[in-house]
């Protein structure tokens, strides 16, 4: 006999736009389902980036067990598909451990190669690439993601228009086939087809949400961020890596460097932030998603409603909390 809690086939994900509350929820489950917590945001794998990026703090990742954070540096490259491998296993275990995996994080493409898998990328023609290299030197990035949203507004849909590495693979893939990177998705399988997903959106008001970003940021900056970014530079000379894309260690990384004021970084954080926020909004609609209200000003989640709603499907599943 398995021990109480054995949810055998069963794996949460909490997902929804930035600042919703989406870590606070996953840790409160956690607790009360003798849960494990597992990382789907794409920035929260890096060492050493953690006042950007919101990571859960040590203790509580102390107290409950968190996986897939800081498992790389910010020099290296770590993909949907890498992350879809190791996610396997690391949910796979806490199964047999007889525990239920709960994944929290508002990057898209991570979630979905949970849910529906990763395809293999035919051999791309890199003359493409290069083109749009030298167009990306000449325009800059918005052309690029403007360029993107035209051939395949769903891919766009769901990443900055400042994460050029995306971008390129976008528009190279596009234009080296003749398909959208987005449709490749909808004819692959998650390793992890035999498992049942319950899938939990965190959502709220649009000015409510925007104000709680704001205050977040300025919560960062008390925080030490600029002192955060400082060591990155001394560590990481190279300015180029994709992690140092990432919203707010851009602009951060100008301020330091003396492109900018810091107040003028201050504010731009803020602003792309909530530019993201609104295109998390965008690339979640009209996914199967249960979505529930909070309001991130007041620090308010329904976790009891949660609670109560993943009772309800694990219990027509077969199992019992």
């Amino acid at each position: 006999m398995q021990p109480r809690g054995f949810f055998m086939k069963f794996v949460i994900v909490i997902t929804g736009p930035t600042a919703t509350g989406k870590s606070r929820a996953a840790l409160e489950l956690a607790r009360k389902l003798n849960g494990e917590i597992i990382n789907a945001d794409s920035m929260q794998v890096y060492r050493g980036m953690d006042i950007g990026t919101a990571k859960p703090g040590k203790a509580e990742r102390l107290e409950i067990p968190h996986h897939l954070y800081d498992i790389c540096d910010p020099s290296e490259r770590f993909s949907a598909g890498t992350y879809l491998s190791q996610a396997e296993k690391v949910i796979r275990d806490i199964l047999q451990r007889g525990r239920l995996p709960i994944v929290v994080g508002g990057t898209g493409l991570y979630t979905r190669a949970l849910l529906t898998g990763f395809f293999e990328q035919p051999e791309m023609d890199s003359t493409v690439e290069d083109c749009f290299l030298v167009t990306l030197g000449r325009l800059g990035p918005e052309y690029l993601f403007r360029m993107l949203q035209k051939v395949d507004p769903e891919f766009s849909g769901g990443i900055s228009p400042r994460d050029t590495q995306r971008v390129l693979r976008g528009l190279s893939f596009y234009f080296s086939t003749g398909k959208k990177l987005s449709s490749m998705w909808k004819n692959t399988r998650s390793p992890l087809h035999d498992l049942d997903f319950i899938v939990l959106g965190l959502t709220a008001e649009r000015n409510r949400l925007y104000e709680a970003i704001n205050r977040r940021v300025e919560q960062m900056m008390a925080a030490g961020f600029p002192d955060e970014v400082r060591g990155l530079m001394v560590r990481y000379p190279d300015r180029n890596f994709h992690a140092f894309k990432a919203i707010g260690y851009r602009e951060m990384m100008m301020a330091v460097n003396g492109d900018i004021s810091m107040e003028e970084a201050v504010e731009r954080i803020k602003r792309n932030t909530r530019r993201f926020a609104k295109r998390q909004f965008t690339w979640f609609r009209g996914q199967t998603v249960q979505w529930f209200q909070t309001d991130p000003l007041a620090g308010k989640i329904p976790v009891a409603e949660i609670y109560n709603f993943i009772n309800i499907k694990i219990r027509n599943g077969g199992e019992e909390l």
